[in-house]
């Protein structure tokens, strides 16, 4: 899985001040040719400075090492999982919400001269707009991640 240079950083520095912390991962700098000697090196045994200032390293994959499993890293995983099947379904729910209210907002209410089906037209076609944003940042967010 190809990561970002500030990805690996936040690793690193992770790890630095997490040295127990088990990363069941390999990181792979995929700047080097085969010529060099650190082409398919894990970057997780170079020395961390030399990749913070050398911005030349910003092709990276990560590559799973699973040779050691603790519980820790089980349920990391197993809550990774579970996040991502209920993220789906967090954005059906929030979608259906925002269809429906959608549905109930009535535009030639908002020229209405009764201020309680006014107010209620608003409320409803605000709740819809909120959802449908709501759906966008969401979006946003798993496609960053």
């Amino acid at each position: 899985m190809k990561i970002t240079r500030e990805k690996v950083l936040n690793i690193l520095k992770y790890l630095d001040k997490n040295p127990n912390f088990y990363f069941p991962f390999e990181i792979i700098c995929k700047n080097f040719n085969e010529e060099n000697e650190l082409f398919d090196v894990n970057c997780l045994d170079i020395e961390n400075d030399y990749i913070y200032n050398n911005n030349f390293m910003n092709d990276f994959v990560l590559i799973e090492n699973l040779q050691y499993l603790d519980e820790e890293t089980t349920n990391l995983m197993a809550k990774g999982f579970i996040d991502k099947i209920e993220n789906v379904n967090l954005i059906d729910k929030i979608d259906t919400l925002a269809i429906q209210y959608r549905e109930s907002w009535k535009k030639d209410l908002c020229e209405s001269e009764y201020i309680e089906e006014y107010g209620k037209n608003e409320f409803i076609g605000g709740k819809a707009e909120a959802f449908e944003e709501c759906i966008q940042i969401i979006k946003e967010h798993l496609l960053k991640n």
